[in-house]
Formats: C-alpha cells, structure tokens, sequence
C-alpha cells in the first residue's frame, strides 16, 4: 500500500487547533442533530457554497464534545482519488486507531471524482457500523444518482444553496438591521442589491470587478476542469457560451433547434450539454406546468443560471426584476414555471405537500390589480384557492380577489 502524509489534511490533529470558522450557515443545526445516527450524511451542491467549511466546523463541534480528533478522519479527492481501502489503512496507521473496533466518524470530501465510491463506501457503511460518513460532491448525477442506486436507504441528503439574504446579512455583521425594519427600510433595500451580487461568503467583502472574476473563475473551474473529468465534452468552449447566453435573461425560453443551429452544433450535443450544466448545479431547468407531468416535460423549459451573482457577473445590464427571478430559484427547488398560448404567465409554479401554489415576483413596493391579474386566471384555470407574490414589501400581508387569497410576502425573507 501507498503511504501518504494525512496530516496535512487532518489539521485537527496538531494539539489545541481550531478551523477558523465560527460563523455557521442555517443548515448547520439540522447536521449536528444527526453527528450520531447510523446513516451517510450526504451534502451537495454547488462549488464555493461552503461544503468544506460545514465539514470543518462540524469536525469543531464534534472535538468540543471531546470527542479524541484521532477519531475524525477528514480526506478530499480534489488532488488524489485514493480507494477506500487504501485510505483506511493510512488512517488507521497514522492515527494508531482501529476503525474495526472503535467509533470513527470519516468525512469524504468531493467523493464524486473517487472512481466507484458508491460501491466502496457500501462495503464499509454494512460491514463496519461503527463508521459514520459524511460525504460531499459538486455534481448532481455522480452523488446522488450513484448512492441512490447503491446506497438506498443509507444516506440522509442536504442541498447547500448559495446563500439566502438573512445568512448574507448574518456574515456581514449586520443582521441587527432586521430587528428594526421599518426604521432601516432604505438600508435594508440598498444591501438586498447588492446581496444580489454577493451570494457567495467569500464575495461578499471583495469590490465588484473582484467580484466578477471571483464568479467567472468558479464557472470556467466547472466547465474546463470539472465536467470534462466526468462526462463526454469535446467543446467546453461551447459550455460557456451557453452560460453566458443564459445569463443574458435569467428566466429564458430555449428553442433547442433554433439555438443548436445558430451555435453550429446538434441538437442532441446542445441537449446533453444542457443536461451536463444542470449536473454540475450550474443551471437550473424548469417546465411549463400542467397537472400532467409528461405533458410538462413535452413542453417548454425555462432556464436560469445558479445564481444571481453569476448571472450579474456574466451580463453588463441587466434589470434587477430578472435578478431578483434568479435569487428566489437559486434558493427554492421550484420545478415549474406556467405560460399559456395567450402568452400569460406565471414565474413559478410550486407543489407542496401536494399542494399547487403559483408564485409571481414584482420587485416593487405598490401592487395593483393588474400585478395579480395572472395569478387570478391561473387560480381560476386550475381551480386553486391561494397564490403568493414576492415584493419590495417589509411585513406579509392578504389580498382577497373573490374567493382567491394572495398572500404577498417580502422577497427579503423567503
């Protein structure tokens, strides 16, 4: 077997150290509630949204509950995608730990580019349960597709989003704002905007052409390094030109045959890199709804970049409605969008606890009749009783449009 120094890796080990993170984003309390049950914690999403930064901080919490940090195994396979097999009898060397024996808790960070992890990780999670996992990837199909074929049952899974507007507020010291909102009203619509271009902890102090090439480094890193990696792409170059097509109208309609023709591609390598993109958590697709979902998937597709920040960082003017549309996506797993051969429209269509709900964003403060003009038709074509908007509002409040209820809801706290 291969030796390789895991110390540098496992800083935890050196006596009295700390990772420097004690800021912690909302789903941190819903992880340290499951530190000790038997399932695989699994944490997804998007590069740069701190899915390293949880593992650390959780790996805090755990030595602050004395647990002994010889007993915590942290590995990445950014750099070396070493077998399971070969990376326990490392740790079990260097730590002088049994892992056969004793309770370790192993954290596998990016385990998507690990060939065949899911079948590696299942041998140990059934032979050993003594082992708890917490494993983390950036690509959609390789995490979860993978462990659900092979893993079913095993693995409790997180999305982690881009940050919403009270975590952006929370790390940049000033979430006090929001305790008196009426009287820091114009303050709070000034940060909202430029939360917009800020949805990532590490942005959030950098100047805006800082900024810009923070966001374009992390696309062309997924586009030129990770998806080549995993799937079949012959002209990255082509990705990225989808991406900036995209985020030119967050929001837009893609007509693949006009598109593949105008780009000098097939249709099929347009689809497929389409797909690839959405695998990555770069772009997000949604359908027109109908109450049947085969007709949705036949229908037409809305696409919006990941987040806003991308979108704004990729386009030189672009309306703030559009990014306001894009942050509420980044944030909520909508599926749906509606659009009638009449051209009415709504921006979201949302199914909750079986529940249909549709959602306009008007990125204003006065809401006319006419804002909620096709919220109303689509409550009446599907015979719905309540839809929501998101404005530039401070509290929530009711509108009552016959027997139809329209809650109108801040875009501040979704």
């Amino acid at each position: 077997m291969r030796e390789i120094n895991l110390l540098k890796y496992n800083r935890h080990w050196e006596k009295g150290f700390k990772y420097p993170y004690p800021k912690k984003r909302k789903i941190f309390s819903k992880l340290t509630d499951l530190l000790f049950t038997r399932q695989i914690i699994q944490i997804v999403g998007l590069r740069r949204v701190g899915k390293t930064t949880l593992f650390f901080q959780l790996i805090n919490h755990l030595i602050e509950k004395k647990i002994d940090p010889f007993l915590i195994w942290y590995f990445t396979f950014d750099e070396e995608k070493l077998p399971l097999d070969e990376l326990f009898w490392n740790f079990s060397k260097q730590t002088q730990k049994d892992f056969k024996k004793e309770k370790i808790f192993v954290f596998l960070d990016e385990i998507q580019k690990l060939p065949n992890f899911q079948n590696q990780l299942k041998i140990y999670y059934d032979l050993y349960p003594n082992l708890k996992f917490f494993i983390s990837g950036s690509t959609s199909l390789f995490i979860k597709k993978r462990s659900q074929e092979s893993l079913a049952g095993r693995v409790k899974e997180f999305f982690l989003p881009p940050l919403d507007f009270e975590e952006y507020l929370y790390f940049k010291d000033k979430k006090e704002i929001l305790k008196k909102k009426k009287l820091f009203e114009s303050e709070i619509e000034k940060e909202f905007e430029i939360f917009l271009e800020s949805q990532f902890i590490e942005s959030i102090e950098m100047k805006r052409e800082e900024k810009r090439e923070y966001y374009l480094s992390i696309i062309k890193k997924i586009i030129f390094e990770d998806l080549s990696q995993i799937f079949p792409v012959d002209y990255p170059e082509v990705l990225f030109s989808l991406v900036k097509i995209i985020s030119q109208r967050p929001g837009m309609l893609l007509d693949y045959q006009t598109l593949s023709q105008k780009m000098n591609i097939s249709h099929k390598t347009l689809s497929n890199y389409l797909f690839f993109l959405q695998e990555s958590f770069l772009l997000k697709k949604i359908y027109n709804f109908s109450k049947s979902l085969l007709v949705s998937e036949r229908k037409l597709k809305k696409f919006y970049l990941a987040s806003p920040s991308f979108s704004w960082a990729l386009s030189d003017f672009l309306k703030k409605e559009f990014l306001v549309e894009n942050f509420l996506l980044s944030i909520k797993n909508f599926n749906f969008f509606w659009r009638d051969p009449y051209q009415h429209e709504i921006d979201f269509v949302a199914l909750q606890n079986g529940e249909i709900i549709p959602i306009e964003v008007k990125y204003k403060k006065e809401i006319t009749r006419k804002d909620l003009k096709n919220l109303v038709l689509f409550l009446k074509k599907f015979k719905l009783k309540k839809g929501i908007l998101y404005g530039k509002f401070l509290d929530s409040k009711k509108e009552k449009i016959k027997q139809f209820e329209i809650f109108l809801k801040p875009i501040y706290f979704v």
